[in-house]
């Protein structure tokens, strides 16, 4: 809209005269965003990372103060910007340790990178041959839920959905070996653009954080998206922590609506139209 070329991904050999990292709540994927960032830019070119209060930025320009040298800073409504001169190897003084579920490939950042997460589990359990036909995985992440649906059963579709661009490519390569015709991957915020497409089952194990913030809302809306998102006497199975109240809006969007089990502080809801 504004003339300008932009995309989700960049060449790890393209070289930039200097680069600005924004960064969010996850350390591990903020010092890989920076390691990779001194990795594509000429030797002495500007770096400047920014972030708000609540990201830590603040005791990350202390960890890089450390060993490089920090040219400037400024702070203004409640964030902070500072920047450097690209002079030093930021990988080697970045100690982030990850590893991932077995089988699968994750990186930091990423919703349950290091191992399978306990709701995801429950959810995973309750899969069966009755989740058939046209499928869609909200909320996808890195492609757990898809992957064990499509090794134990025999969707025709499964479509899966995730805002996370690097979660949804980690999907891709974690799916890689299923029929590629039958998997459909879609970088799309569920809360903000229209799906457009009919399923006979969702499964979902929605987002309920807005940075470090609680925020039911979101699977309140991930819940009325599906609602809308299945073909008649279509069904939703998800999962949630046992705090989140959302049962209310499942029966005002569903006629059918149980709870199937109840495990490790997280319930299992099924809904049907």
């Amino acid at each position: 809209m504004r003339g300008m070329n932009v995309s989700p991904r960049v060449d790890n050999t393209d070289r930039f005269s200097g680069a600005l990292i924004l960064i969010g709540k996850h350390r591990g994927e903020n010092e890989t965003m920076i390691a990779r960032a001194s990795n594509m830019v000429s030797a002495g070119a500007p770096i400047l990372i920014a972030g708000d209060k609540t990201s830590g930025v603040a005791p990350l320009r202390k960890r890089i103060a450390a060993f490089a040298e920090i040219d400037g800073s400024l702070a203004k409504y409640h964030a902070t910007v500072f920047w450097l001169r690209n002079s030093v190897d930021f990988a080697s003084h970045f100690s982030s340790a990850k590893t991932s579920p077995q089988g699968y490939q994750t990186s930091a950042g990423m919703f349950s990178a290091e191992k399978i997460d306990k709701g995801s589990a429950l959810l995973a359990e309750h899969l069966d041959e009755n989740i058939r036909g046209d499928i869609a995985d909200f909320g996808a992440g890195w492609g757990y839920l898809s992957a064990e649906l499509l090794n134990r059963f025999s969707p025709r579709t499964v479509h899966l959905y995730e805002a996370h661009c690097a979660s949804l490519e980690a999907a891709k390569e974690n799916l890689s070996d299923y029929d590629k015709g039958q998997i459909s991957y879609y970088w799309h915020d569920l809360t903000r653009e229209a799906v457009g497409k009919k399923f006979d089952w969702i499964i979902m194990n929605p987002p309920f954080h807005e940075g470090r913030k609680t925020e039911p809302q979101l699977g309140v809306q991930f819940i009325e998206v599906a609602a809308r998102s299945l073909k008649p006497k279509g069904g939703l199975l998800m999962v949630a922590n046992v705090t989140l109240p959302y049962e209310k809006t499942l029966q005002q969007n569903f006629s059918k609506v149980n709870q199937l089990a109840r495990r490790d502080g997280f319930k299992l809801l099924k809904a049907q139209l």
